[in-house]
């Protein structure tokens, strides 16, 4: 293995009642998604000083309409529909996009009819990270880490906005092999 190679070992995947509590600054990267008839779809993968107040961030944001919504039967596939409209019948696809701060007030009328479809989302959220050393890389490094990460899933797999290659790492990817097929099978 070469100087500049980082291997990412994951955690096992995590639902919302096994989150610990944050009592410890976990650094490194993670990955978000949810678990859809016993499949892992990845949605997004970030970076944080504190993986499990940033998880905690991340839900937040979809019960308070910071992230788009989907129809439950979309969102195993919600990368087809990410780039379309809302749909006013709310019958599948896209149901809310947020813009902030102008759209909240819709997000707000609309919550009864979002209702089902957040719950849905949260209760599907699942999440996997993997720590990185700070001493080793800071976090202009792990911001590079981030988007080589992206790549290999695929921005196109993700909600993620950002991706870009590196020269300067190689990733690789450890023992959990249900986060490894998904960069593996992106590439």
């Amino acid at each position: 293995m070469s100087e500049n190679t980082l291997v990412l070992n994951w955690n096992n995947l995590t639902k919302i009642p096994e989150i610990p509590v944050p009592n410890q600054d976990i650094y490194g990267v993670y990955i978000w998604g949810f678990i859809i008839d016993s499949d892992f779809i990845p949605y997004y993968v970030g970076i944080a000083d504190n993986i499990t107040n940033r998880i905690y961030q991340h839900i937040n944001a979809i019960l308070g309409g910071l992230y788009t919504i989907y129809h439950r039967d979309s969102l195993a596939n919600f990368n087809n529909y990410k780039n379309d409209t809302v749909k006013s019948d709310k019958s599948c696809g896209k149901l809310y996009s947020p813009n902030w701060p102008k759209d909240y007030k819709t997000f707000i009328i609309e919550r009864k009819v979002l209702q089902e479809h957040i719950n849905y989302m949260v209760d599907c959220f699942t999440y996997s990270y993997a720590a990185v050393d700070p001493k080793k890389f800071p976090k202009k490094d792990l911001k590079e880490i981030e988007k080589i990460c992206i790549n290999q899933i695929g921005i196109q797999n993700l909600a993620n906005t950002r991706s870009g290659d590196s020269s300067r790492f190689n990733i690789e990817h450890g023992e959990n092999t249900i986060i490894i097929e998904k960069f593996k099978n992106n590439r």
